[in-house]
């Protein structure tokens, strides 16, 4: 990230294309290093941290969720505030900069505590052994077998990942990113086309983030009530609900009547509770279900395919660039959707792995 920072202030001086191009090549790497710490720490350091704290473990993923949903509201404003005052590029690249270098400080002094703390997160575990129990016997068994598919290492992931009993569950989830009916870049782009003013565009992407904020409380008020896998329904059933509002607006009510706008923006603003209950319920229930030696790949595996979807949202963005064919995005998206609620009322909801698990609490 620092270098990727260094490397945007020598462009704007120099205006050099090859330096536009590093860039280019250092914000990928930027997104994949940010990747794999969120998998780390998501993944495997909070399990550990909380060990079999169920409670502990639930609270944890609540706050790191608040935590980026907080912090997603805070950098839009941030960066309209540095662009809205006419300042230079060079003036507003330094501010950012000096943030970026800021957070980067804070995070470095954040996880060293943490390592202070836990120092089992930074442990070669298991090699401080010398007698081996039965399980750790079976274990390397495991990784023996799984050696022979060193050549095609991706395709061993995925073969691990839909081993798992959250796959299903999982594989419904990562559907959602195939929904464009979200806060995100091409619904934006249909509103501006539609007339919204900037200035309500900003307010419903910020009531987007405040209603995602309400989804981690209700998964926190929920979580004492109900089981895992009952939030994971619920919450993907509710958006469902949500959604129809937002699809009815878009093909039961004219274009031309500023209804069938604000029927869309309710309908994906109040999804939010649900998409973020819905991500709290499957991470906890891949957090509890996946064994510790393959926890790094199945998370990986789960964000490989998030990213699929995510990628394939955008080339039907491009395919269907028309902004009066949104329609059609719209019913791609929440016939991804009720596939996911399918997926998950089968691969979560009726699955007698997750009723054993309810017994066993």
């Amino acid at each position: 990230m620092l270098a990727c920072c260094v490397m945007c202030f020598v462009y704007l001086i120099l205006k050099s294309n090859l330096l536009l191009l590093m860039i280019i090549l250092l914000s990928g790497f930027v997104s994949l290093s940010r990747a794999a710490s969120a998998i780390s720490i998501e993944n495997d350091w909070i399990v550990v941290i909380s060990g079999s704290n169920i409670d502990y473990l639930s609270a944890l993923n609540v706050k790191l969720r608040r935590v980026n949903l907080v912090a997603r509201m805070i950098a839009p404003a941030v960066a309209g505030y540095f662009l809205g005052n006419q300042l230079k590029m060079n003036d507003v690249f330094i501010a950012m900069g000096g943030l970026a270098v800021i957070s980067f400080l804070i995070k470095y002094k954040c996880l060293k505590r943490i390592c202070s703390i836990a120092p089992v997160l930074v442990m070669q575990r298991g090699d401080d052994d010398i007698s081996q129990t039965e399980d750790q016997i079976q274990i390397q068994d495991k990784n023996e077998e799984q050696k022979h598919c060193t050549s095609c290492s991706m395709i061993g992931g995925y073969v691990i990942y839909f081993q798992q009993k959250i796959s299903m569950g999982g594989l419904g989830f990562a559907l959602l990113y195939l929904n464009v009916m979200s806060s995100g870049s091409i619904m934006t782009s249909y509103l501006i086309w539609r007339g919204l003013e900037m200035s309500h565009l900003g307010i419903v992407r910020g009531a987007s983030e405040v209603f995602g904020l309400v989804g981690t409380i209700a998964f926190a008020c929920s979580s004492d009530r109900f089981t895992l896998r009952t939030i994971t329904v619920v919450s993907t059933g509710f958006m469902v609900l949500c959604l129809s509002v937002s699809v009815c607006g878009t093909f039961f009510v004219p274009d031309d009547n500023r209804i069938s706008l604000w029927m869309l923006i309710l309908g994906v603003v109040l999804s939010r509770v649900g998409l973020w209950a819905n991500d709290l319920s499957i991470f906890q229930l891949t957090q509890r279900t996946v064994d510790e030696h393959v926890r790094g790949v199945v998370g990986g595996s789960q964000y490989s395919i998030n990213s699929f979807f995510d990628l394939l949202h955008f080339s039907l963005g491009i395919f269907f660039s028309d902004p009066s064919h949104f329609y059609v995005l719209c019913l791609i998206g929440y016939s991804a959707v009720i596939t996911a609620f399918l997926l998950m009322l089968r691969g979560v909801y009726f699955s007698p792995a997750f009723r054993n698990m309810d017994m066993e609490e």
